[in-house]
C-alpha cells in the first residue's frame, strides 16, 4: 500500500460522549446552583418569606400554654375573648403567608425547570452528529423531558418546604431548650438516631435512583423507536416483538421501583419508630417532672408539658420531612447527574467566524471512519469539483459517496486530510454560514408536522409565500400542491405520511431551492421512486441545473441514467477514487463505470 493511501493510525474520535456519571450529590449540586443562579435574589426573598412563615407558625403552642397556665386558673371571660381574637388574627396571617410562599415557590420552580428544559434541548441540538449515533434518540429525549421533570420534584420540595422545615427545626429547638433543657436533650438524641438511619439508607437509594433514571431512558427509547418506525413494525407483523421489548423494560423499571420502595419503607419505618419512641420517652420523663411539682430541679407545669409535647410534635414532623426528603433528593440528584452529563458535552464549534465564500470543492487525501467503526469509510480520497459545475458521485454501496456529503457539511470531520471550498478548509468557515450554503435533498426526505408551505420554508422561515411558490414551480411540485385539499396550507402529517414518496421528494427539492444555497447536494434523490415519479423529478433537476449556473451541484446516484449529463463523474470504490471523467469518457475506458452501466442497461432492457 502506498503512503498516500495507507490509513493513518487510529486517533480518538471527535465529539465522543463522556462516560456514565459516577458522581454524587456534591458533584451535581454545582450544576443545580448554575441552574438557579439567575433567580438567586428571588430565591432569597422566598427563603425569607418561608422562614418568617415557619417562625410565626411556632407561636401556636404558646397560646395553649397560656390558656392552661394563666387563662384557666384566672377564669376571666374577657381574657378568653381576647385570646380568641388573637388566635383568629394569628391564623389569618399564618394562612396568608403560607399561600404566598406556596404560590411564589411554585412559580420559582416552574421558571427554573422551564429554563433548564429549554437549555438542555438547545444544547442537545448543538451536539456533534457523532453524539447522536452513540445513544438512542428516545434516551436522549428522556434526558430533556423525563429527567428534567424528576428534577422538578426536588426543586419544588426544596423551594417550598425544606427551607421552612429547617428554620422550624431551629426555632422549635430554641423553644424546647428555653422550656426544659433536660427534655430538649432527649429530643436531640432522638433526632440523631433518626439522622443515622437516613445516612445508612442514602447509598442504596442513590444507586437505585440512578438505575431507575437510566431505565426510564431505555423504556422511552424502545417506545420511540417502534412508534417512529411503525410502518416497518406492521409490515413485518412485529407488534408482539416490540411489545415484548417494551414489556421487558417496563417490568425492569417496575422491579427497580419496588426495590427502591422497600429501601424507602425501611428508612421511613426506622425513622418513624425512632420518633414515636422518642415522644413516648419525653411523655414519661416529662410526666415524672410534672409529678415532682414545680419545686423539683426539672419541675414542669401541666401547661408547660402540654406545650412541650406540641412543640415536640412540631419538631418531629419537620425532622421526618427533612430526612425523608433524602428520598426525593437522591432521585433528583440522579436526574441532575444525567442532565449535567448532557450539558457538560462539548457542542459543535467553529475555530473562526469566517463568512462563507464560494469556490471549487476539493478533498485532499481525506481519511475518515465513523465513530465506533473499525472500517474506514474514506481512504486517502482526493477529488476536485469546479465552482458552478454539476458533478456526480457513483459507485457501489458503501463506497463512501454519502460520507463525502457529510464531511462537506461538517456533520463529521475527517481524521486526516482536508475538505476545502475555494481557498479555505470547511472548518475555517462559521458553521452556520457553511450549512446555510449547502442544501441537501436526501434519499429519504424528512418532512415535519405542519403544512406544505411550512416545510418548503423550513430553511428560510422568513421567505414569502410567493418565494415558496416559485421554488415549488422549479421543483415541479406546484401543480400537485395546488390540487391538495387546502393547497399550500395542507398539513403533511408526521414525517409527511399524507404525501406519496414522489410528492415528498419534490417538496424536499423545493425546500432546497428556496434555501438559495451555493452548493446543492442530491443524495440518491430518485432511487426510491417509480419511473414516472423519477422522470418528473429528473425533469425538475435538469431545469434547476440549467437555471442555476452559479450553483455547484453534487449528485449522488445509484442509477447511472440520472447522471449522464454531469460535467464530471467520480467513481468511488472502497473509499477511494477509482475513475473520473464524463459519461462518454468512462464508457470508453471499460472500467468500473462501464461495467455498472452495462449491468443497469441489461436490467432496463429486462424491465
Amino acid at each position: 500500500m502506498s503512503a498516500s493511501t495507507r490509513p493513518p493510525e487510529r486517533r480518538p474520535e471527535r465529539g465522543a460522549a463522556p462516560g456514565a456519571s459516577q458522581g454524587n450529590a456534591s458533584s451535581a449540586l454545582p450544576t443545580l446552583w448554575r441552574l438557579v443562579a439567575p433567580y438567586r435574589w428571588r430565591a432569597l426573598g422566598i427563603s425569607v418569606l418561608i422562614a418568617g412563615a415557619a417562625g410565626l407558625s411556632q407561636l401556636g403552642p404558646q397560646f395553649v400554654r397560656y390558656v392552661f397556665d394563666v387563662a384557666i386558673p384566672r377564669g376571666d371571660a374577657r381574657l378568653f375573648l381576647w385570646i380568641c381574637v388573637a388566635l383568629v388574627e394569628y391564623y389569618l396571617v399564618s394562612e396568608g403567608l403560607d399561600f404566598a410562599q406556596m404560590y411564589l415557590s411554585f412559580s420559582f420552580t416552574q421558571d427554573v425547570i422551564r429554563d433548564t428544559r429549554e437549555r438542555a434541548y438547545e444544547h442537545l441540538l448543538s451536539l456533534p452528529m457523532a453524539r447522536f449515533t452513540e445513544e438512542r434518540s428516545g434516551s436522549l429525549v428522556s434526558r430533556v423531558v423525563s429527567d428534567v421533570n424528576a428534577l422538578e420534584s426536588m426543586i419544588q420540595a426544596g423551594a417550598s418546604r425544606i427551607i421552612g422545615q429547617l428554620f422550624s427545626i431551629l426555632v422549635v429547638i430554641g423553644f424546647l431548650f428555653a422550656m426544659n433543657w433536660q427534655l430538649a436533650l432527649v429530643a436531640l438524641v432522638v433526632i440523631a438516631v433518626m439522622g443515622t438511619f437516613t445516612v445508612v439508607f442514602q447509598g442504596p437509594l442513590r444507586r437505585l435512583a440512578r438505575k431507575i433514571r437510566g431505565r426510564v431512558g431505555e423504556m422511552t427509547a424502545v417506545a420511540t423507536e417502534a412508534i417512529g418506525n411503525i410502518g416497518v413494525v406492521k409490515t413485518f407483523v412485529a407488534e408482539r416483538a416490540e411489545f415484548d421489548r417494551f414489556k421487558g423494560e417496563s417490568d425492569a423499571y417496575r422491579d427497580l421501583n419496588m426495590a427502591r420502595r422497600v429501601q424507602v419503607g425501611m428508612m421511613q419505618g426506622s425513622i418513624g419508630l425512632s420518633s414515636e419512641l422518642g415522644v413516648a420517652a419525653v411523655l414519661l420523663l416529662g410526666g415524672w417532672f410534672v409529678a415532682q411539682g414545680g419545686d423539683g430541679p426539672a419541675g414542669l407545669t401541666a401547661g408547660e408539658l402540654t406545650a412541650f409535647l406540641l412543640y415536640l410534635n412540631r419538631l418531629v414532623g419537620p425532622v421526618r420531612f427533612v430526612l425523608n426528603f433524602n428520598n426525593v433528593l437522591q432521585s433528583g440528584v440522579a436526574a441532575l447527574e444525567r442532565i449535567d452529563d448532557l450539558l457538560g458535552e462539548q457542542p459543535e464549534s467553529s475555530p473562526s467566524a469566517r463568512p462563507f465564500a464560494t469556490g471549487a470543492i476539493r478533498l485532499e487525501n481525506v481519511h475518515f471512519r465513523y465513530p465506533g467503526a473499525e472500517a474506514w469509510a474514506l481512504r486517502g480520497l482526493s477529488l476536485e469539483i469546479p465552482a458552478g459545475a454539476t458533478a456526480a458521485l457513483v459507485g457501489p454501496s458503501g463506497a463512501g459517496k454519502s460520507t463525502v456529503v457529510r464531511l462537506l457539511s461538517r456533520l463529521y470531520d475527517p481524521q486526516e486530510g482536508d475538505v476545502r471550498i475555494g481557498e479555505h478548509a470547511v472548518a475555517d468557515f462559521a458553521l452556520d454560514d457553511l450549512r446555510r450554503a449547502v442544501a441537501l435533498v436526501p434519499q429519504e426526505p424528512t418532512l415535519f408536522s405542519g403544512s406544505v408551505l411550512d416545510n418548503i420554508r423550513y430553511g428560510r422561515p422568513e421567505a414569502t409565500e410567493a418565494d415558496a411558490r416559485r421554488a415549488a414551480e422549479l421543483a415541479n411540485a406546484h401543480e400537485f400542491i395546488e390540487a391538495l385539499p387546502r393547497g399550500y396550507a395542507t398539513p403533511v402529517g408526521e414525517r409527511g405520511v399524507k404525501l406519496s414518496g414522489g410528492q415528498k421528494q419534490r417538496v424536499a427539492i423545493a425546500r432546497a431551492i428556496l434555501k438559495d444555497a451555493r452548493i446543492l447536494v442530491l443524495d440518491e434523490a430518485t432511487s426510491n421512486l417509480d419511473s414516472e415519479s423519477e422522470a418528473v423529478i429528473q425533469d425538475a433537476l435538469d431545469g434547476l441545473f440549467a437555471r442555476h449556473g452559479d450553483v455547484t451541484s453534487l449528485v449522488i446516484a445509484h442509477r447511472l441514467s440520472t447522471v449522464q449529463g454531469a460535467d464530471d463523474i467520480f467513481v468511488l470504490q472502497d473509499g477511494r477514487l477509482a475513475e473520473r471523467g464524463s459519461h462518454a469518457e468512462l464508457l470508453q475506458r471499460h472500467g468500473i463505470y462501464a461495467r455498472l452501466w452495462s449491468i443497469q442497461a441489461g436490467e432496463r432492457v429486462r424491465r
